[in-house]
């Protein structure tokens, strides 16, 4: 299942965040697009999508222990994982809404994101990935298979 998800954005300036005005991120899942409530923004060169929208998506629940300084993604069913976000740091809470960094939310989970151009980005789940694995080319160059993710490639295996 491929993620990849499509927002128009329109950012409003925030106390204490400064984001500049991007174009389109795109972002859908099974080549549905997703919206959402409120925008994802683009700061310091990582991309805020808010939390809860986003991780209902990838099937991951939220929780705002007391006191709100922290945000916890916990796994749904196989994954018992939870990871808390640091209000601040990994999230923020702009106007209302709790944004946090992309991938903050995807990596821990095991998701693998891919930029395909300046404004869309694949999100990969882990069962959807290739097995990681190095072999060498013709010339003995040892050649890994993530390095041609994105790219049409031809493995020629013979034993």
């Amino acid at each position: 299942m491929k993620l990849i998800l499509t927002t128009c954005v329109l950012l409003p300036f925030a106390t204490g965040l400064h984001a500049a005005p991007v174009k389109k991120l795109q972002i859908s899942i099974d080549n549905q697009p997703v919206t959402f409530a409120s925008s994802p923004i683009f700061k310091n060169g990582s991309w805020l999508v808010p939390l809860e929208s986003f991780c209902k998506q990838l099937g991951l629940k939220v929780e705002f222990p007391d006191g709100g300084e922290m945000a916890v993604i916990c796994g749904v069913g196989e994954s018992d994982l939870c990871v808390p976000l640091q209000f601040g740091e990994s999230a923020f809470n702009i106007d209302g809404v709790s944004y946090a960094k992309l991938e903050s939310i995807i990596e821990p989970f095991g998701f693998e994101i891919y930029k395909v151009s300046e404004t869309e980005l694949e999100v990969v789940r882990p069962e959807q990935l290739a097995p990681k694995f190095t072999l060498p080319d013709l010339d003995g160059t040892p050649r890994r298979l993530q390095d041609f993710r994105g790219k049409k490639t031809l493995l020629y295996i013979w034993g």
